[in-house]
């Protein structure tokens, strides 16, 4: 939900009075004008517009809470199961380093030196 800073031109000494005796009353300057707008949202905004504007934000807020999970999925969720197969498969199918294949050589000589066929 996008929201909007309001600012209006007040005299600093009487928010700073306003705001010392606020503070005795465990209250803020700027939840008393939250609540004055919601006040005065509901008394001159008709219903139905409420209920539209309600319903735009329901949606919106929605809508961020699934691209959210989507884009960060929970650190609980495990990755789908792959067999020995797949693994298998997936190994074969990614390029080995030069390292890898320097040392899978290097066995395979020494294999091939000692088996030999002959008919």
């Amino acid at each position: 939900m996008s929201t909007t800073e309001l600012k209006i031109p007040f005299p600093s000494e009487r928010l700073d009075a306003l705001r010392f005796f606020m503070e005795k009353k465990d209250q803020t300057v700027e939840q008393e004008l939250k609540d004055y707008l919601n006040k005065t949202y509901e008394r001159l905004v008709p219903a139905n517009v409420r209920e539209y504007v309600e319903s735009r934000l329901e949606l919106e807020t929605t809508q961020e809470q699934t691209a959210e999970t989507q884009s960060n999925p929970s650190p609980r969720e495990r990755q789908p199961r792959t067999s020995r197969r797949q693994r298998e498969q997936a190994a074969a199918e990614t390029p080995p380093s030069p390292e890898a294949q320097s040392e899978a050589e290097a066995p395979a000589e020494e294999e091939a030196q000692g088996m030999t066929m002959s008919m």
